[in-house]
Parts: C-alpha cells; structure tokens; sequence
C-alpha cells in the first residue's frame, strides 16, 4: 500500500513532492470531487490499497448550508457531499485531514464538523483524525539571482485539540498539542 497527499491549491503553498511509497496530487475549485474521489480509487487499487490519506484543504463555513466544510474541489466537502467517501471503503485505511477547524463542534447551529468527521469515516469505514481548531502550516520562498522557488507545505505538530474516529464513526482518540 501507499501514501496518498491531496492539496488543493487555494491552500497557498507549494505540494510535497512525490517520494518512495508517497504519491501525491493537486485538485482545485475546477476540479470535479468525482475526480479526486476516481483518482483515490485509480491508486488504491494500482497499489494494493491506501494506509494513510492526507488532505490539504481550508475548512470553511457554508453559509447556504449553515454547516462546516472542507474546500476541497469544485463542490466542496460538506454534509451534501459527503456520501461519495463511501466510494473509499475498502480502499484508505487512514485519513488526515489538515484542515482548519475540520472536527469543530460549535461553529454552526448544526451540521458541525464533528459530524462530518463521523461521516467520512463511517463511509469510508476508516479512521479518521482531524483537528478542531485552527491549524499553522510553513511555507517560505527562497531566491536566487535568477528565481525564486517556495518550499513544500509542512503542517509540523498539530495545534489544539485533535480527534480520532474509528471506522464506526465512534471517537477512539482524543488528544491536545
């Protein structure tokens, strides 16, 4: 199995690169979400399953919704949405969503993103780890005479707290950095 490393390019910075075991690919607000979720499929199954999925995305408010999400693609990762990780199911042993705010319990009236977190790992019967508050990622640009080149993305220890989920939606996890 592999690593998989999704970055969706509204998140500034420059993508990891790929690396040994490690495959990773850019999606974007014209990205459609079915192909990011063809994508997963296409390498799982090339590569004999997932063990670890990392999504690199903003976590925002819905407003027309009233719900937390995950920008992640065209459409988003919202409660509308979040039925197509079923399609993962046998397929991603592991999610990480660094995602601001992605497990948050009181940003909205309802529809939070603990809920949502307990969906996509129900769905995709996986575990699912993500974070409640706002998350701190580095970037720098280094330049030459002649360029300029912005170092990959590190999101480092994780910031405030942090939650687990089961493959049965139930939180197996919790800790605080």
């Amino acid at each position: 199995s592999i690593n998989v490393i999704v970055h969706d390019t509204r998140l500034e910075g420059r993508t990891p690169v790929s690396g040994s075991g490690t495959v990773t690919f850019e999606v974007d607000d014209s990205t459609p979400l079915s192909d990011f979720f063809d994508r997963v499929v296409g390498l799982s199954d090339a590569h004999g399953g997932i063990d670890r999925l990392m999504i690199m995305a903003h976590g925002v408010y819905v407003v027309d919704e009233d719900t937390s999400g995950i920008m992640l693609c065209h459409e988003f990762v919202s409660h509308r949405t979040v039925h197509e990780f079923s399609r993962l199911r046998d397929k991603v042993a592991r999610i990480v969503l660094f995602v601001c705010h992605a497990a948050e319990t009181a940003m909205t009236a309802h529809g939070d993103g603990d809920e949502l977190c307990r969906q996509i790992a129900l769905l995709a019967q996986a575990e699912v780890t993500a974070a409640r508050e706002d998350q701190a990622y580095t970037t720098f640009q280094s330049c030459s005479l002649f360029n300029c080149e912005e170092s990959a993305i590190e999101f480092g220890e994780w910031e405030g707290p942090v939650v687990v989920y089961g493959p049965d939606g139930n939180i197996i996890y919790e800790f605080r950095n």
